[in-house]
């Protein structure tokens, strides 16, 4: 058996103001009252249920978008790193490359998940670009493609 104040309480936690809190009861009760004071115990418990559902529902569908957001950041990672504009050691390059270079033009971590696909799309460009220079001798990509130390041009 719950009680008004831990329906209160919940309203207050996921952030419903007193007017949505009185459309609410209005709606579940429909249209007997508008205050939690008069609700019937049953009513007070299937609210709770109610709201503590959408509310787990809400946290998973939030806990899928990071999961997939952390997956395609792992991907531009990885292609900056091949293409050595990420060296794990030094963010500061890769930092630069993506305020002034990127698709968005912002840090990794602020891109949303819909802009990420074209992130992506950008960098495996990239990596397209890097592996057709790294055939052709002398170019950065090749020296970086060998291992071998980027000679002075002077």
């Amino acid at each position: 058996m719950a009680s008004v104040q831990k329906l209160m309480t919940l309203f207050s936690k996921y952030g419903i103001d007193e007017k949505q809190r009185h459309e609410m009861i209005f709606a579940w009760t429909s249209g007997r009252t508008e205050s939690a004071k008069d609700l019937h115990t049953l009513e007070i418990d299937d609210l709770i249920e109610k709201l503590e559902s959408d509310f787990r529902y809400r946290t998973n569908v939030d806990a899928y978008t990071e999961l997939e957001k952390k997956q395609k950041r792992s991907i531009v990672l990885t292609i900056a790193t091949r293409t050595k504009i990420h060296d794990p050691s030094d963010w500061s390059k890769f930092n630069n490359f993506m305020l002034k270079s990127s698709v968005e033009k912002k840090a990794l971590k602020d891109y949303e998940l819909d802009e990420l696909d074209d992130l992506i799309k950008q960098f495996r460009g990239l990596e397209a670009n890097f592996k057709k220079s790294a055939k052709t001798a002398g170019t950065k990509a090749y020296f970086n493609s060998k291992g071998l130390p980027q000679i002075n041009p002077n």
